[in-house]
């Protein structure tokens, strides 16, 4: 949002008005947990683990309303977690606590790049062909090429999509869509 606010500004209508998942999380910890867990509202801290640094300056923002206190990016985990010496093969295993009551395949994937346009793609044939696809993985926009550009044909609607990896491109791509060079139904940077 802040290199759209910066550079694009002219693009901003077109953002999903949706907050990211960190912060959608983050709002949700804050006001469920203190109601369904007695846990007081000024004892919370929310703490994301993320793959991207820019997800340090968003939980900063103050038009979140500052909804998570921490973020560590998933290489400073790592780091900690060899520091402590702690070996995942020698856990004993256990259950995923579920303090919501359930969980989605979708929410596993959102933290990778192409992995909220494989959420959004997995609604969007739900909702336009009956078919739930939890499992299905849509492998063409998932990973870390620099463009990565699919159609989909659902009942006869076909979905355009790229999503761009780095700044770099978002920069590129913008220029391009700016231009007209090109339309998609759907942009993940």
């Amino acid at each position: 949002i802040s290199f759209a606010e910066q550079f694009y500004p002219g693009i901003l209508g077109n953002l999903s008005s949706c907050r990211s998942p960190q912060e959608m999380l983050g709002s949700l910890i804050k006001r469920v947990l203190p109601e369904t867990q007695g846990i007081p509202a000024e004892d919370l801290v929310v703490v994301s683990i993320m793959p991207c640094t820019a997800k340090k300056a968003e939980a900063k923002l103050d038009k979140f309303g500052r909804q998570v206190d921490f973020v560590l990016t998933t290489q400073e985990l790592a780091e900690m977690i060899a520091g402590a010496g702690l070996r995942f093969n020698d856990l004993a295993p256990e259950s995923l606590d579920l303090p919501l009551g359930f969980k989605t395949g979708a929410g596993v994937i959102f933290g990778t790049s192409g992995g909220v346009t494989e959420a959004v793609l997995r609604y969007a044939v739900e909702k336009l062909s009956g078919v739930r696809l939890d499992d299905f993985e849509f492998k063409q926009v998932r990973g870390e090429d620099g463009v990565r550009e699919a159609k989909f044909n659902v009942n006869g609607t076909e979905i355009s999509l790229v999503v761009v990896y780095g700044l770099r491109n978002a920069r590129r791509l913008a220029e391009q869509v700016k231009n007209g060079e090109c339309r998609y139904d759907l942009i993940e940077v």
